[in-house]
């Protein structure tokens, strides 16, 4: 495909000879000739003349539409604007010519029936009647055209975009699953060294989790009850480090096992506590999560305690920064159905995500 492009409009054009099905093509001259041969029958009263004078005139009509479809107006697209209306002069002129020699030599002397008089030369009202007769077919024809390979642009468009949507949203959540596996890895690897009796559990805590963003995150949607599942395995995992040092809490309320959502939307939000909170905090250091379901919405809210005496909080999520989960957000639900906010009261550092749900 050969793209014209202008700065208001792409115009196609094509290798074959029409974006249109070639047997759509011709059921549609059929039906514009038979309309065309019934009309100016009743018009002369006389049906036999009309479709003779048709078949001389459609050839015309039918070979000036495709030169101006396929041949003229790229011209003018590509901004050859003297080029355009010099073969539009040109093609007109002669068709003219071929019409009025055509219609004198095997149809009628009168070439112009409609007027009064007889018409057996090429006079004014002649050139202006065939001239608009066929503009106003070759304008018919390329607006039906054009409105076809809009409406085709505009579905390409959509899929491809759509595609690019997908791909996008892919890359944003492989760049959580990897940041999280060489946290996790690395804290293995410290219980490790420690010979911790705690190692064998968090193996196996993360080979779920491990399965879970490998096999299940790729789907459209995830049941709540099992991202509420996994996000419980990390938060087990990450306690794991802290002893009784770090107290956490989640409490859920709705129905969780009804509600759908986009894979690993919220677990973000409870890295980022740990990340920014539990380790900053030398004591009493908690976590709160609060998890809000209805028919309408997700009410997600971590909070979690923060030492002012450490390094600020950098407001970042899986490593890459809030602005990959706002991402994803609008991506999945559109800039509309959803609100991220954070903000710091004394000690204490909240994240809260409200995501508007599909009621479909």
């Amino acid at each position: 495909m050969n793209i014209y492009n202008s700065t208001l409009f792409t115009y196609p054009t094509y290798n074959k000879i029409s974006s249109v099905q070639i047997n759509t093509q011709i059921y549609f001259w059929l039906t514009y000739f038979t309309f065309n041969v019934l009309r100016w029958g009743v018009f002369y009263q006389d049906y036999a003349y009309s479709l003779k004078s048709n078949l001389i005139g459609f050839p015309i009509h039918i070979t000036l539409c495709y030169l101006f479809i396929f041949i003229f107006l790229p011209k003018l697209f590509q901004g050859k604007v003297f080029e355009f209306f010099s073969l539009i002069t040109l093609s007109l002129s002669v068709a003219v010519l071929l019409k009025f020699q055509l219609t004198f030599s095997f149809l009628s002397e009168d070439v112009l029936p409609e007027y009064t008089a007889i018409t057996s030369n090429i006079t004014f009202s002649y050139l202006i009647q065939t001239v608009l007769g066929e503009v106003y077919v070759i304008s018919f024809v390329s607006c039906i055209k054009l409105v076809i390979d809009w409406t085709k642009q505009r579905e390409f468009l959509l899929n491809t975009n759509k595609i690019l949507l997908e791909n996008e949203l892919k890359y944003l959540r492989s760049q959580i699953q990897p940041h999280f596996f060489f946290n996790t890895l690395n804290n293995l690897y410290s219980l490790t060294i420690d010979k911790s009796d705690k190692a064998p559990d968090l193996i196996l805590k993360l080979s779920d989790l491990m399965k879970y963003f490998l096999y299940e995150t790729g789907k459209e949607y995830q049941s709540l009850s099992n991202e509420i599942k996994h996000i419980k395995d990390y938060i087990d995992i990450e306690k794991l480090r802290y002893n009784e040092e770090l107290k956490v809490s989640f409490n859920i309320r709705g129905a969780v096992k009804k509600t759908m959502i986009r894979p690993l939307l919220l677990i973000p939000l409870v890295e980022n506590a740990f990340k920014h909170g539990a380790r900053n905090s030398k004591k009493n250091s908690y976590i709160t999560i609060d998890l809000k379901i209805n028919s309408s919405e997700i009410n997600f809210k971590v909070e979690n305690s923060f030492s002012k005496s450490t390094k600020p909080i950098k407001v970042q999520v899986g490593g890459i920064g809030l602005a990959n989960i706002k991402k994803r957000l609008e991506i999945n639900y559109g800039k509309e159905n959803f609100s991220l906010n954070t903000f710091e009261e004394k000690n204490k550092y909240i994240a809260e995500l409200i995501v508007k749900l599909k009621n479909d």
